[in-house]
């Protein structure tokens, strides 16, 4: 264990050559493969699962090792590694993210990847620890800003007690308000807790002469 310890420490913060055995190899990998585990974590917290993708998810792990291996192919020359990589941005590939934090992600894992396969682990896992701690504060307070959208449709005679549910309701706005000769139908824009939206659900839900109460995803970029 002290003879790990030792070769953990000892290694070069970054720059220098450090894959040159099938060990160091072996513990880049391992490195490689359980920083990400804990980035695959935070990924899963900080997206809901309107905006959560499992498969991208799991891309993010094989990002990190394709970085590591590839790197470690060329370590003689580590100037030259980093620009195999940016070569690499020649292929194109043409899919959306649905989160804009997704490309903060990727270039995650190509960095504890860069790292790893450097002898960098200091600087990998103190990277992993601050950027967890950001995206579970932040991702956590940006999931309290959604915006739902909710379309109520009834008779038409209950237009006025359903918009008088929403004046008492801080965060909603109406976006459109469509009368028919027997019905209506109207669409607004709420920003409240998920605790207030289920109450709108009930109260709305539980009306007489309202037919149906539809809740919208939020605002996401889908591919």
């Amino acid at each position: 264990m002290s003879k790990l310890l030792k070769l953990l420490t000892d290694t070069p913060m970054g720059g220098d050559p450090y894959i040159q055995t099938m060990t160091g190899l072996v513990i880049s990998l391992i490195a490689a493969l359980v920083l990400p585990g804990v980035m695959m974590l935070v990924y899963r917290i900080s997206h809901d699962s309107l905006t959560y993708n499992r498969k991208f998810n799991v891309t993010l792990v094989m990002l990190a090792l394709a970085s590591d291996l590839l790197l470690a192919l060329i370590q003689n020359n580590p100037l030259f590694s980093l620009g195999s990589l940016g070569a690499l941005s020649i292929c194109r590939i043409r899919t959306n993210t649905r989160d804009p934090r997704d490309l903060g992600f990727v270039f995650w894992a190509l960095t504890i990847g860069i790292a790893c396969s450097l002898g960098a682990y200091p600087v990998a896992l103190a990277g992993t620890v601050a950027l967890s701690a950001v995206m579970l504060v932040f991702g956590r307070t940006a999931k309290k800003k959604d915006v739902l959208t909710m379309v109520v449709r009834g008779e038409k005679e209950q237009v006025g007690s359903v918009q008088e549910v929403f004046s008492h309701t801080p965060g909603s706005t109406i976006q459109s308000k469509n009368l028919f000769q027997d019905s209506f139908e109207l669409v607004y824009e709420l920003r409240v807790p998920e605790s207030v939206e289920e109450n709108l659900l009930l109260l709305l839900g539980g009306m007489e002469g309202v037919h149906g109460v539809n809740v919208l995803a939020p605002q996401t970029k889908v591919a």
